[in-house]
């Protein structure tokens, strides 16, 4: 998420843990100690793009990272302040610990993926729920942080902004679960068998979800507003299987975009080359453009060169009617430019490589 979120969630999170005995302190050390976990960014800037992906997110986003730092920060945070004895070491202690695990647990409800299990294991994890940013999760739990600070010895103002906003997330991701169930409902319904599907959250608000769903041949690719749901309007893209895509993956940079995209790529063949897509930020129907993707070079006789950074599409959802205006339709209406399901089903699967 981003930092102001994570700030005002560490800080809710540190004064309801602590804000008899701290009080003020703890929201101000709770949201430093919330937005703590994303310096990663800073010696990820020494590398390459994919270096950033695979660094970002990382062990400071680790489950473990909270219970070995926090307590660390919490002493110095109590030697700083010298007063107190040890139920105020303790407050501390608790508080910081618990502001620096609320980071990772909130990065879990966005599709980006969150490493946190290292240094065991960098699988990455995430929760399909909400988009990096969302202001009426934010608002929720500023509203929580003012009322704190006006009244630091009062619990209530920072446990009724977590049960909202905890509220908030779940809702979001019942959302994301409905709307995947949706597809498939229609998609069965259409004729479309043996078909994996993905919803994922657009930015600003929780109801407007982009769909992915892949056959054995083809990616189709639509949207639902979760708020009124239509029939998805679907469009069609054949996937790639071929030995650029094979060379693609065997490449480092292949390796880890793949696994930061948690096997969420869609392949486009260029002339010389191949457009790889994270299909869980994409912007528009067509599949092969998105927030992060890659672009692979081949010689003459079909070796591969190089793989870069394609650097980032924006999205083009204020461009074309707006995005709360697609995320809040008056009523359903008809698309006459989707491909037929049916037809995308009848066509020839090719197994991707």
């Amino acid at each position: 998420m981003d930092p102001v979120s994570q700030a005002a969630l560490g800080a809710v999170v540190a004064h309801a843990a602590a804000h008899r005995t701290l009080g003020v302190r703890a929201l101000a050390m709770g949201a430093a100690a919330g937005a703590m976990p994303d310096l990663d960014v800073l010696w990820s800037l020494s590398g390459d793009a994919f270096d950033q992906m695979r660094m970002h997110r990382g062990i400071t986003h680790s489950l473990f990272f909270a219970p070995v730092v926090g307590p660390l920060l919490g002493y110095l945070a109590w030697r700083v302040e010298r007063r107190g004895g040890t139920d105020r070491l303790r407050a501390w202690v608790v508080a910081l610990t618990l502001a620096l695990l609320s980071h990772p647990l909130l990065d879990l409800t966005t599709p980006y993926g969150t490493q946190l299990l290292l240094p065991f294991s960098d699988a990455r994890f995430a929760i399909w729920a909400m988009s990096i940013i969302d202001p009426a999760y934010t608002v929720v739990l500023l509203a929580g942080v003012v009322v704190a600070w006006r009244r630091p010895h009062w619990r209530p103002a920072s446990v009724i902004a977590l049960g909202v906003s905890t509220a908030y997330v779940a809702y979001a991701w019942y959302l994301n679960e409905a709307a995947e169930d949706a597809a498939r409902t229609q998609l069965r319904a259409e004729g479309v068998e043996h078909v994996e599907v993905a919803a994922f959250p657009t930015f600003l608000q929780v109801h407007y979800r982009r769909v992915v769903a892949r056959t054995d041949g083809e990616v189709l690719t639509g949207f639902v507003s979760m708020w009124r749901p239509c029939p998805i309007a679907w469009s069609a893209a054949p996937r790639l299987a071929d030995d650029s895509v094979a060379a693609w993956r065997d490449s480092r940079e292949g390796r880890i975009f793949e696994w930061f995209a948690m096997g969420w790529v869609h392949h486009v063949p260029t002339d010389g080359g191949l457009v790889s897509a994270d299909l869980r930020y994409g912007f528009s129907t067509d599949p092969g453009i998105s927030a992060f993707s890659t672009v692979a070079e081949f010689d003459e006789g079909g070796d591969l060169v190089r793989v870069s950074d394609a650097g980032r599409a924006r999205p083009d959802f204020f461009g074309r009617g707006g995005l709360l205006a697609s995320a809040y339709p008056e009523s359903c209406q008809a698309v006459s430019s989707a491909t037929p399901v049916q037809q995308i089903a009848a066509r020839p699967a090719a197994t991707e490589a």
